[in-house]
């Protein structure tokens, strides 16, 4: 198997090992889960009680079921040596590590962005990566390893 980075970083045969661990929303952040859930709920029944297109509040509460069905699906993340997996809902995702420019470093995750400019709607560029704070260190040395090194 070809690696991306340069031998030259000095990984480990244990730190080149991927790391799979899974986030769920609903289980993992009760209260952040509860209020997005609440939100929606409020939103689609103001959608629902406004007069109008029956097409167009119908599309609208598929949008609320959407943001509902990432509260309700666990999202399964592999971080290996080619880039980060993400599964859900039969939807397989590769994000390489050098799509990878910056990341911002969150309080539940890390905000991985496409650019290193600074630009005031970047967290609708990026892809925010929940991390548990139990693995948050590992989580770290990889983007440190991958992404910096790389990027250098």
């Amino acid at each position: 198997m070809s690696q991306i980075y340069p031998p030259s970083i000095g990984l480990t045969s244990e730190h080149d090992k991927p790391l799979y661990y899974s986030v769920w929303l609903i289980a993992d952040q009760k209260w952040n889960a509860a209020f997005l859930f609440g939100s929606a709920l409020a939103v689609g029944i103001l959608v629902w009680q406004c007069e109008g297109n029956w097409i167009l509040k119908s599309v609208a509460l598929l949008f609320l079921l959407g943001t509902i069905c990432r509260i309700l699906v666990p999202v399964h993340f592999e971080l290996n040596s080619n880039g980060i997996v993400y599964r859900s809902l039969y939807r397989n995702r590769l994000l390489a590590w050098s799509d990878i420019r910056s990341y911002q470093i969150k309080r539940n995750g890390i905000l991985l962005l496409p650019q290193t400019d600074r630009f005031f709607l970047e967290a609708f560029r990026g892809f925010y990566l929940s991390v548990p704070i139990s693995l948050m260190p590992e989580v770290l040395y990889r983007f440190r390893v991958f992404v910096d090194h790389v990027s250098d």
